[in-house]
């Protein structure tokens, strides 16, 4: 397959506007709109306890589905919990955690997560009596890992983002998961910008709980999400919710829990939204990680470039081997809200704002940033005509 050619001809709107926010939601190849359709139109019906045919072929691709993200990230069929997003993914091991803590445990974080990654452990620890700390970084994300190592010890979970949503900054992860386990704490981690862009391993990342959404990296639909639970918490984690599909045995004094992961999955799933990412991963792994980690490198690498050129400040890591494809900015004096206003002029989409990562912002002592992130789909002659309209815009500004 030829990047970024191949993949722009699956993708219609490509040849309609510069598409640069995905790390907000990506674009979707025909493919994975195409195994919806099938979905929909051809065997349309519910998951599970159905005899009917329509029932057992929805069945047998919702649970081929998860086969196909099991194998994605390393895992076991039954480590895969389908949700909703990122968000509901970390939420959920918040609440499922819960029991294990007593007052005074230490939950040990970084200043850059998503608010997804912040808010729920800032509520449990509030609800529960326990102390939340950060490992100590830079203004370009990177983290202090010997502050890290310090903060780590003793602490009973350790929560952190593969990648900044905000500065496109790579975090040690697998460093990081190694302390973890070392220390005997359970270690989360936020793959919302990594899955699908680059390798995420599980065993590799000493992954206790990963999360991350299917409409991001991996170019499937929205509302579909991933919580991969390792499977020597199982009997730990209790389900947040429980009804339709969880339970073995119910009777008016009580219940038992089925077998995971259908333990984890209450009520009717989002079945065309697991197949769609399924079929969004098949078209990642069809292309090839290393392609498209290899594009994303070039497009940042040229983007950074021309913004030094033109005297734009940016923010993120100067380091190229720990910067993903994210660059965020600032054109002084104007809000990013109108930076980005006047690139959907000109058909270039970004984000702006503080991405849902306040603290990041409030760090670096700003209001927000203009955020152009990338995907395999993007090309270096688009990113061309981006620093144009920047030069452009300066001009005007003088």
């Amino acid at each position: 397959m030829r990047i970024p050619e191949d993949v722009r001809k699956d993708i219609p709107l490509t040849s309609e506007v510069i598409y640069f926010d995905n790390t907000a939601t990506s674009l979707t190849p025909k493919p994975v709109i195409e195994a919806m359709d099938e979905y929909y139109l051809k065997y349309r019906a519910n998951v599970h306890r159905g005899v009917h045919r329509l029932s057992q072929m929805a069945t047998h691709r919702y649970e081929e589905s998860r086969k196909v993200v099991a194998d994605f990230i390393n895992a076991k069929f039954e480590e895969v919990v389908f949700t909703k997003n990122t968000s509901e993914s970390l939420n959920l091991v918040a609440l499922g955690m819960e029991n294990i803590f007593k007052p005074g445990d230490r939950i040990v974080t970084t200043p850059y997560e998503h608010h997804s990654d912040l808010l729920p452990w800032q509520r449990l620890a509030k609800r529960k009596g326990l102390r939340l700390e950060f490992i100590e970084g830079d203004d370009e994300g990177n983290l202090d890992l010997s502050d890290a190592e310090k903060k780590i010890k003793g602490a009973k979970l350790v929560a952190v983002q593969h990648v900044s949503n905000a500065l496109g900054v790579i975090h040690e992860v697998e460093e990081l998961g190694k302390l973890a386990k070392e220390e005997g704490a359970i270690f989360v981690v936020d793959a919302a910008q990594s899955a699908g862009h680059m390798e995420v391993d599980v065993k590799k990342l000493h992954a206790d709980f990963l999360a991350f959404s299917g409409h991001k990296g991996p170019m499937g639909p929205t509302g579909i999400g991933v919580l991969y639970i390792n499977e020597e918490f199982f009997d730990v984690f209790e389900p947040p919710l429980i009804g339709g599909g969880t339970i073995k045995d119910v009777d008016l004094d009580g219940y038992r829990l089925t077998e995971p992961p259908e333990r984890f999955e209450a009520g009717t799933p989002n079945i065309g939204g697991a197949i769609g990412l399924a079929a969004g991963i098949r078209y990642i792994k069809r292309i090839g990680l290393e392609k498209i980690e290899r594009q994303e490198r070039k497009l940042v690498r040229r983007t950074v470039e021309g913004l030094d050129e033109l005297g734009i400040p940016w923010y993120g890591p100067r380091n190229p081997k720990k910067h993903a494809g994210v660059v965020s900015f600032n054109v002084p004096p104007l809000h990013p809200h109108d930076v980005a206003a006047i690139l959907d002029e000109r058909s270039i989409m970004v984000r702006s704002g503080h991405h849902c990562a306040l603290p990041v912002m409030k760090k670096l002592g700003i209001n927000g940033t203009v955020r152009a992130s990338f995907h395999v789909y993007n090309s270096l002659e688009e990113v061309e005509t981006f620093l144009g309209v920047m030069e452009e815009l300066l001009r005007n500004l003088k």
